[in-house]
């Protein structure tokens, strides 16, 4: 399924692209530049820009060069620069009345589409069925991810701890790295991260993988570098759908941590039990 989106027409982009000799790779990137909606434009990373095109990081930062900015940070400051002045100046950009409910409607669909994508893959595969038995038979689950990602672990913790369940989730990059040095082989290590190759998470779990421990990885990027530690990858619909893969993704893994809660609150009485307990607690302080 595929959105209809307006495309932004950036005549400083245009104008600099026509300037110079692009290569079929560097016209391609610039075309997918242009198509990015206006509401795209200030989360868009260099690793969505990449999946989209089909081209390295490197080959748009060097585009980003060859177009006069200073770099690729510097020419998404000039697209969300140039979406914002559009956006403010033109009612129609937004849709009924320019009030941002167009954006809004955007928005929630991208992220409707890419959730009911990512529930499709969950009921046709294994891979949901083998991380629920996982969990039952852990030890003790350690949580692991940085920056953004850890927002994802925050709240697999959060709602799976109500089932007593032995997880823990700790931000901090070294508290990470010294607990998963003291995994063991009935322990499990969830991690979550888009990229699949973020450096400190990747050092905490090849420490857990040291250990024996389980890697189950939540991720966009299938084949990537903490894919290669992990017994299970759960990967987030990727390819070319609309809005920012990266924030989109951190959505459908809290999305996750309820479809996780639900699957494991009817396997076991105790799981239930304590999470009536703890909604009862949590009622006795609701005003």
């Amino acid at each position: 399924m595929t959105l209809d989106m307006p495309a932004i027409s950036i005549d400083t982009l245009e104008a600099r692209a026509l300037a110079v000799r692009l290569h079929p790779t560097e016209r391609r990137i610039v075309e997918e530049l242009l198509a990015i909606a206006p509401y795209e434009v200030g989360t868009m990373t260099s690793s969505d820009l990449s999946e989209r095109s089909g081209a390295s990081r490197s080959s748009i930062d060097r585009l980003s060069r060859k177009l006069g900015y200073a770099g690729l940070k510097d020419m998404r400051r000039a697209l969300a620069l140039n979406a914002g002045r559009r956006i403010e100046g033109t009612s129609q950009e937004l849709g009924r009345g320019g009030d941002g409910s167009d954006i809004a409607t955007r928005v929630m669909g991208s992220i409707a589409t890419r959730a009911m994508a990512f529930a499709e893959a969950l009921q046709t595969g294994d891979e949901l069925e083998t991380l629920v038995s996982i969990l039952l038979s852990a030890r003790s689950i350690q949580l692991f991810g940085a920056g953004e990602s850890s927002a994802a672990c925050s709240a697999i913790h959060v709602r799976l701890v109500r089932l007593g369940l032995p997880i823990s989730f700790h931000e901090e990059y070294h508290t990470q790295v010294t607990l998963a040095s003291l995994m063991q082989p009935s322990d499990v290590a969830i991690a979550v991260s888009h990229s699949g190759s973020t450096r400190s998470t990747h050092h905490a779990l090849s420490a857990a993988r040291q250990q024996g421990a389980q890697i189950v990885l939540l991720t966009g990027k299938p084949g990537s570098v903490l894919s290669q530690l992990a017994d299970l990858v759960i990967q987030f619909p990727s390819g070319r759908y609309p809005g920012s893969g990266e924030v989109i993704d951190r959505i459908l893994a809290m999305g996750l941590a309820e479809v996780l809660f639900q699957n494991l609150v009817v396997r076991r009485d105790e799981f239930l039990s304590n999470s009536v307990r703890i909604d009862d607690a949590f009622d006795e302080e609701r005003l």
